[in-house]
């Protein structure tokens, strides 16, 4: 996966959050096989993928409080809201809830990665006894 930063279409944030998106919804077909299935290769293949979740969960966490400063910093450099003061209310008021609701899925993504670590220490026994 190329991430040089270019800022060209492949590398937009929104191009790369549906990859994301991509990756999580074929990682969850995969784990969401016939209960007889293998759907690891084996209790240390668990444990890598929680790991990579936990990194996921954690670089989502990292990035929520940007999208809210850029969103306000929009709002304060008129870029967004017009110049009635009307809209820039209403457009105001939207940012504070859009800065409040990724405040809180911050604050839920960090307990989260606190969860999905202790699931992985805890699967880090079952990889040494394969």
């Amino acid at each position: 996966m190329d991430l040089s930063g270019s800022g060209d279409v492949e590398n937009s944030p929104a191009r790369l959050a549906a990859r994301a998106e991509d990756a999580v919804r074929a990682l969850s077909l995969r784990t969401s096989g016939p209960v007889d299935g293998d759907i690891l290769a084996s209790p240390g293949e668990m444990h890598e993928v929680l790991g990579s979740l936990k990194v996921l969960v954690e670089n989502l966490a990292r990035c929520l409080p940007e999208l809210a400063t850029w969103l306000e910093q929009c709002l304060w450099c008129g870029r967004i809201g017009g110049r009635d003061p009307h809209a820039y209310g209403e457009v105001a008021e939207s940012i504070f809830e859009v800065a409040s609701a990724l405040a809180r899925a911050h604050r839920m993504s960090a307990a989260l990665s606190r969860e999905i670590q202790a699931a992985q220490a805890a699967s880090s026994d079952l990889a040494v006894t394969e």
